[in-house]
């Protein structure tokens, strides 16, 4: 199935166009490895859940026709999603049973778990932490208002010894890193939850600028999102082999 079926990536959708051009790479990638593994080309596209020209559904509809063309009647689509919100329960299985219904039964198509159920994320991550020498860590996600919307970034947290901080909810940043310093620490280490650059990854970069500013003797150090890992496109692939938490449409 990893060569005969198409792969939609499908991510958030942004007025930034790091991200779109972000996906765009990651896509190559994925083709890459793909073919390195099969020998053969394979159909890998994107499509955004949100302010794009066309709806989720009717991106899915359009690749499924070019699929369809080439017979091809099966087709993955892998929410890179990091959080289990009500982007990855609700809406991408909304648009993806509108997309089935303009194919029809002449089409397969199968939700992929999210990106952020990868087992093994916490690993890569804690490598990115165990490369660099700080006295401390914070995880810094987008954060939710939505009750246990959370518990993920906590457990990760928790998992890999460090702490959380959130730009939409408390704790924040900002606070975090105030708590912190009023402990004595100053070689922090910012690890952002985000899988591409956009305009929250450039406020974290500045909130430091700023906390640095203040306090020249704070010595931090800001990883770059998730998609300059090297094991990320290996990683998509992984979700796309069968899984309990795949879902036929």
């Amino acid at each position: 199935m990893t060569y005969s079926c198409g792969k939609l990536l499908v991510i958030h959708g942004s007025r930034d166009p790091r991200p779109h051009q972000g996906v765009l790479d990651l896509a190559q990638q994925v083709r890459t490895c793909l073919e390195r593994q099969h020998s053969r080309p394979t159909r890998v596209e994107t499509a955004t859940l949100e302010l794009g020209e066309l709806t989720l559904a009717e991106q899915i509809q359009q690749f499924g026709d070019r699929l369809l063309a080439e017979h091809i009647d099966y087709l993955q689509i892998i929410p890179l999603f990091i959080l289990p919100g009500v982007h990855v329960i609700e809406d991408i299985p909304a648009q993806v049973q509108q997309a089935q219904t303009l194919l029809g039964e002449k089409m397969t198509l199968e939700i992929c778990p999210y990106l952020g159920s990868h087992p093994q994320l916490h690993n890569r991550l804690a490598g990115e932490i165990k490369t660099t020498d700080r006295e401390i860590w914070i995880v810094m996600a987008h954060g939710s208002r939505r009750p246990g919307g959370n518990q993920p970034v906590e457990t990760l947290a928790h998992q890999l010894g460090i702490l959380d901080a959130y730009w939409s909810v408390m704790p924040s940043l900002d606070w975090r890193l105030s708590q912190l310093m009023d402990l004595g620490y100053r070689r922090i280490g910012v690890l952002p939850y985000f899988l591409f650059p956009g305009y929250i990854t450039d406020a974290i970069a500045e909130t430091l600028a700023a906390k640095q500013a203040g306090d020249p003797q704070l010595d931090y150090i800001l990883r770059s999102p998730l998609n300059q890992n090297p094991h990320l496109a290996q990683m998509v692939l992984d979700l796309t082999v069968s899984s309990p938490l795949s879902t036929l449409i």
